[in-house]
């Protein structure tokens, strides 16, 4: 092909398709790249190789229910700085291509400015396949692009499907017109631009979960990772408490008689369970709190029962239990590790309310009386924050609570009551903050229940103070 000779193919590489999954639409308006895929293309259009990564960024993640990207994976994958070497150097002498090119390259430079470096990839030196979908095709939007050609982008809105289905148009479309001078002409640009000399250590990729035991679907098998791990890896929001502080702590210890260690303990497990779940940050802080606590497992692991045990005779109080609570209970049993046996037994229903017997699971525990559960009730006048992409809008939730006697902040203070987030392992600023300040983080169906349930007017005050832990 005539175009193929015009440039000098040992510096021109061919064509890096990159696809950006973002907190938002705007870099300019300090919305974040969270996930990158890119696709390596031949000068001649053939895929070559391809690999993906989360990002980790300190912030919300936008609308969840688009990208699939939750905040627990997150934490464990790099910060930008830490895959910007190694991304320049896929990227570096090809010709940058994305379908809209616009967007995914002023993420791609803004996510580059913030680390100081200038890079040479602008609307002047790219290949927006969108552009040509409508010249060629008559329609833009990729999953019209792709139902048009014939390409499988059953992953679609996650980075490396999207690259990889965007490749494939660009396949193409090459393939359709070999002799349009934009392909010489770009990929003289490519060899022509040096990148800068990117100084930030490399940081091991990390691709979706779901992809390292599923991995998209793609025409053929490559991956510049190498083959798929034969056994997937785990990610943090799959490792219960009791394995997190196995990996911590010893089974048995010698530990001191410290009721105080012990109801700081479950003070922060009462905050942590508001709504019947923990999140990865929660996890995380209990064992930080057993650790310093001297805490061993099966000490843990009793406190954990004693809390169970007291929030199930705290349901039995108030009378047979509904559905609703029965399934609250049993969430907090499975999350907790606790036996089946005992999760029946506070189940079981004889028709009449009966004390649920205590049951000793550790030799060495103590019979003094611990603060375990705290009933969190919500209170005319009480401070509540809001963060991240909800179902309902943010105004409509302010008007809502405004209407029942509660207060919405628009940021978290020491006045807040509680956090409710899209993502509750959201690390956002408001979730950063309710974290260094013992406020919990609690979802919107908590939220949502929590109004239907009713907010206490006769008081002013909670029932118990989570915020002086």
């Amino acid at each position: 092909m005539v175009w193929a000779i015009m440039v000098p193919m040992s510096i021109c590489r061919g064509f890096a398709v990159l696809d950006f999954e973002t907190t938002g639409l705007s870099a300019a308006r300090g919305d974040r790249a969270i996930e990158v895929g890119i696709v390596h293309v031949a000068p001649d259009g053939t895929l070559e190789d391809e690999t993906e990564t989360l990002i980790h960024v300190q912030r919300d993640l936008g609308l969840q229910a688009l990208h699939h990207i939750n905040a627990a994976e997150l934490m464990e994958a790099p910060e930008f700085s830490g895959i910007a070497r190694h991304l320049g150097s896929l990227l570096k002498h090809r010709v940058f291509v994305a379908h809209n090119a616009a967007f995914d390259s002023s993420f791609l430079r803004q996510e580059y400015a913030r680390l100081g470096y200038d890079i040479p990839v602008d609307d002047s030196n790219t290949i927006c396949t969108l552009k040509l979908a409508r010249k060629i095709l008559g329609v833009g939007g990729l999953a019209k692009c792709c139902a048009l050609c014939g390409i499988d982008n059953a992953d679609a809105h996650s980075a490396l499907s999207d690259a990889h289905a965007t490749a494939e148009l660009l396949n193409i479309f090459m393939a359709e017109d070999p002799h349009w001078l934009g392909w010489s002409s770009m990929m003289s640009g490519a060899a022509a631009h040096d990148w800068p000399e990117i100084l930030e250590k490399k940081q091991q990729w990390v691709p979706r979960i779901s992809h390292l035991r599923s991995p998209p679907p793609t025409s053929e098998s490559f991956s510049i990772h190498n083959q798929s791990p034969t056994h997937a890896p785990r990610s943090l929001s799959e490792y219960n408490l009791c394995e997190l502080l196995a990996q911590q702590h010893p089974t048995t210890t010698i530990f001191p008689d410290d009721a105080n260690g012990e109801a700081e303990y479950m003070n922060l497990l009462n905050a942590s369970l508001i709504n019947a779940q923990l999140s990865v940050h929660d996890k995380f802080a209990l064992v930080e709190l057993a650790q310093h606590l001297e805490l061993s497992l099966n000490h843990c692991k009793n406190l954990h029962e004693e809390y169970f045990q007291s929030r199930a005779q705290a349901i039995w109080e108030e009378g047979v239990p509904k559905k609703s609570e029965r399934q609250m209970l049993t969430s907090i049993g499975n999350v907790l590790s606790i036996s089946q046996d005992i999760i029946n037994q506070a189940l079981a229903d004889s028709g009449t309310y009966q004390p649920i017997t205590k049951v000793t699971v550790h030799p060495m525990h103590r019979p003094h009386v611990l603060p375990s559960y705290q009933q969190f009730t919500l209170v005319q006048g009480d401070y509540l924050a809001l963060t991240g992409s909800m179902r309902r809008k943010r105004s409509e939730w302010e008007e809502m609570l405004r209407a029942i006697g509660l207060t919405p902040q628009a940021a978290v203070t020491k006045k807040t009551h509680v956090l409710v987030a899209a993502d509750p392992d959201s690390e956002s600023t408001k979730a950063r903050k309710a974290r260094s300040y013992h406020i919990p983080i609690v979802d919107e169906q908590w939220l949502e229940d929590a109004i239907s349930d009713g907010i206490d007017i006769s008081a002013q005050i909670h029932t118990y103070d989570y915020q002086n832990m």
